[in-house]
């Protein structure tokens, strides 16, 4: 936390990082028959994240469990 604001450009490192990209369904059925992911990097249409109650959905919820910090543990101690 900073007390203040910085004074002169601050460099801060990132130790991890995840990212959601949303594609139009047109542009992810091709992307995902064709591409790798980087370990960091999910992808979905975008209309499963901005449908109503999509955080339900069972293709949306195993993909975000694989996607937590957690999933890189064979077991939390």
């Amino acid at each position: 936390m900073l007390e203040e604001e910085p004074g002169q450009p601050l460099t801060l490192p990132v130790r991890d990082i995840r990212v959601v990209f949303g594609l139009k369904s047109r542009h992810y059925e091709g992307f995902a028959r064709s591409q790798v992911a980087h370990p960091h990097e999910f992808f979905c249409p975008m209309e499963a994240l901005t449908a109503e109650r999509g955080h339900e959905d069972p293709d949306m919820r195993a993909m975000m469990s694989r996607a937590t910090a957690s999933a890189n543990f064979m077991r939390l101690p």
